[in-house]
């Protein structure tokens, strides 16, 4: 960490020292609300892994990770953003089950489908080749993010690094525990967090925080095809910038729109048909089916070219 980043940081603690984050339990008829001083420290990546800018400590499940880490996540993520990539970042969100190369039938052997295993191969293809155009022409302006897991994350993070670029990565805690415990289901190792191609890491506490950062911090959204994690993102993403609590930034769905996205078209148009959204509020999404499309819209709609 070089010295100005470490003056950055230490200002920052000084200043949540003296302002100090009112912070405390319900009130009761009892007790009196009383402000707690939070001293928020951004710990450094540990020498062996060496790809982490920030790693902040596995606490358990989400209902039980005390909100000073929370407001640790939130101040470090936007110190080191604001240090390194002020400009944001195009995030890439997507699948981590969709592989270089897919199966084309379950465990099982069973639910088998050609189509889909070719379109998987071509969605990971096509992110990777995305990153990597991306990264060569605009990365240091507008460098790659993704969710630093594998799969389709992998791929966003893999073409930027093979460009030569910065490939950043905001994720939190996933990796198996063998101990059985319901309030701390993961092992907590920083080392496992990140992928392979991750230049720069952040492992939050929170995974909250860590989705919200995640959205905040992006000047452009690339939404790959996923399963449930992805389609809460795309609410949030869809809701956040709806009501209108983010700056608009572009947000593309990339891939084929009949093998990929009939299902949320479908889901859209019945919320249209019930009268629960209107159509000028969701207008804001664009498909894209190619990587050299989405670079080329994309670097349009950014005012890049």
């Amino acid at each position: 960490m070089n010295a100005s980043f470490k003056l950055f940081l230490c200002l920052g603690v000084v200043t949540a020292t003296l302002l100090g984050c009112a912070t405390s339990p319900p009130p009761t008829a009892t007790s009196a609300i009383k402000p707690t001083e939070l001293r928020l420290e951004c710990a450094v990546a540990r020498a062996d892994v060496p790809n982490a800018d920030y790693i902040g400590p596995y606490a358990g499940v989400e209902n039980i990770v005390p909100v000073k880490l929370m407001a640790q996540d939130i101040y470090c993520s936007d110190a080191l953003k604001e240090m390194h990539f002020p400009r944001g970042f195009v995030s890439i969100y997507g699948s981590s089950r969709i592989r270089e190369k897919n199966a084309a039938c379950d465990a099982r052997g069973q639910n088998c489908n050609d189509t889909i295993r070719a379109a998987n191969d071509a969605i990971y293809a096509d992110i990777r080749n995305f990153a990597h155009a991306w990264t060569t022409r605009y990365g240091k302006q507008y460098p790659i993010m993704t969710g630093a897991g594998p799969g389709l994350m992998e791929a966003g993070n893999r073409g930027a690094k093979e460009a030569g670029g910065p490939s950043v990565g905001y994720t939190t805690y996933y990796d198996r525990s063998t101990a059985n415990d319901t309030l701390k289901p993961y092992g907590g190792d920083p080392k496992q967090a990140l992928n392979a191609y991750v230049t720069h890491g952040l492992i939050f506490s929170s995974i909250s925080i860590r989705e919200m950062t995640m959205i905040k911090h992006s000047a452009a959204i690339v939404i790959a095809p996923g399963g449930t994690g992805t389609e809460w993102e795309i609410f949030q993403i869809i809701e956040i910038i709806k009501s209108r609590q983010l700056t608009k930034v572009p947000v593309y769905l990339v891939g084929n729109c009949q093998i990929h996205w009939q299902s949320l078209d479908a889901r859209l148009d019945d919320m249209m048909a019930r009268k629960t959204i209107n159509k000028d509020e969701v207008a804001f999404l664009k498909y894209v089916e190619t990587s050299a499309e989405l670079v080329k819209q994309l670097s349009t709609d950014m005012r890049l070219n």
